[in-house]
């Protein structure tokens, strides 16, 4: 093996880790929208002040951070050209919309 097939081996294993990262913050995204459309759900058959603090919360807690990990940071900064899926404006509106009960298929990934 040579240089350059050592280099296009590398290449491609970085490129299937951003495809494999890309399919992961897809499930989490879908995955974070049930939560986020069950807890607005729920918070109506709890009593009234429990379903105002589930509802007032219903955004937290639903991933973890991943700026500490390098190969996030990389796939970001490459991949995503800087853009942070998790933070893109499109995926906060539609959790907000969410959040408020808004009908927001956008990320949906269960059909109940």
């Amino acid at each position: 093996m040579n240089e350059y097939e050592m280099m296009d081996d590398c290449n491609k294993c970085e490129q299937d880790s951003f495809m494999l990262a890309e399919q992961l913050i897809n499930d989490i995204q879908h995955l974070a929208s049930e939560v986020v459309r069950l807890r607005y759900l729920l918070s109506w058959h709890l009593p009234k002040h429990v379903g105002e603090t589930i509802r007032d919360e219903s955004l937290s807690n639903l991933h973890g951070s991943y700026y500490g990990y390098a190969a996030y940071m990389n796939f970001v900064s490459t991949y995503c050209r800087g853009n942070d899926p998790m933070e893109s404006e499109r995926f906060i509106n539609h959790m907000i919309k969410l959040s408020k009960g808004e009908d927001s298929s956008e990320f949906r990934s269960l059909t109940f």
